[in-house]
């Protein structure tokens, strides 16, 4: 009877050898010596269970964590763009392998561009300069396609086309500089029927002289009235009957000539446009600001 028992001893202390040598275990779910562990005989040396489903789908999860998927890409926090700085660490070592760079969100694109890019500066192997390569051909190709819809979307909607009404050529901007001219003397034209200009000046001043010659061309040139105001009271050539100053030079606080005002009666309107000699070109220039915008400047007046 010892002698059974001895090789039962035996022969199991053998087989859980086997077992264990070659890679099997019993049952995971039971406590060894236990009634449930005895009643399980049945299963044998050799029996192996599956672990539980959980076990997989955590593991599988871990792996993700480690080595995100585009699927990750959902799961990152809504402030990895507003601190970039803060994920490109992960953004570094982030595989490229089998990720359809083409469905990456721009922004993602952009911040894994810089991400691989210092890799490669830091670390300049083959591999992590070929992943740039890659990352960084998929940014030229997303913005050659941008360029392109670009363009088309221009052509085919000729409204949104800047060049249209701004051409880009040297015969464009000879015929578009003509027209801007032309209405802009319109406008000047126009304007002479309810503008004028305030001129006042010393026939002493230097200054004076050279202005009332510009003056003069503008007034003829465009038909605005021009109303001179001799602080001395005497004339210039272009001027010889100036009004004498009747108070008016102190109300405004003129304090130099020459000095150029536009006035707008009927809208009680008077602001000064320049101080110092002005060419035709500058004179002309700002009597055209001055009337298109002059509605910033009436809650200043009076």
């Amino acid at each position: 009877m010892l002698r059974t028992v001895r090789y039962a001893c035996a022969a199991a202390c053998v087989g859980l050898s086997l077992a264990a040598s070659m890679g099997y275990a019993a049952p995971s779910d039971v406590a060894p010596g236990s009634q449930d562990y005895l009643k399980r005989s049945r299963d044998g040396w050799f029996f192996y269970k599956d672990p539980p489903a959980d076990s997989e789908e955590e593991e599988e999860k871990g792996e993700e964590e480690v080595r995100p998927g585009p699927e990750a890409l959902k799961k990152l926090p809504p402030n990895i763009w507003n601190e970039p700085e803060k994920y490109k660490g992960m953004l570094k070592e982030w595989p490229i392998e089998g990720v359809d760079l083409s469905a990456l969100p721009s922004v993602f694109l952009r911040e894994l561009v810089t991400a691989k890019r210092e890799v490669a500066l830091d670390k300049p192997t083959v591999e992590s300069v070929k992943t740039y390569i890659v990352v960084q051909q998929e940014a030229y190709d997303r913005a050659a396609k941008f360029t392109d819809a670009y363009q088309v979307a221009m052509y085919a909607n000729p409204e949104l086309n800047y060049e249209s009404k701004h051409p880009s050529s040297e015969f464009g901007h000879r015929i578009e500089a003509q027209v801007k001219q032309q209405e802009e003397d319109h406008v000047l034209v126009n304007a002479a029927n309810y503008a004028g200009l305030f001129f006042f000046f010393t026939s002493t001043c230097p200054y004076c002289h050279d202005q009332s010659k510009i003056i003069k061309v503008f007034q003829d040139q465009y038909g605005m009235s021009v109303f001179p105001v001799s602080l001395d009271g005497k004339g210039l050539p272009e001027y010889p009957r100036p009004q004498p100053d009747n108070g008016m030079v102190e109300r405004l606080g003129v304090h130099m000539t020459p000095m150029v005002y536009l006035a707008i009666p009927n809208e009680k309107f008077l602001t000064p446009i320049g101080a110092g000699i002005m060419t035709l070109s500058d004179l002309r220039e700002r009597v055209l600001v001055i009337l298109k915008r002059r509605d910033m400047l009436k809650p200043q007046q009076g």
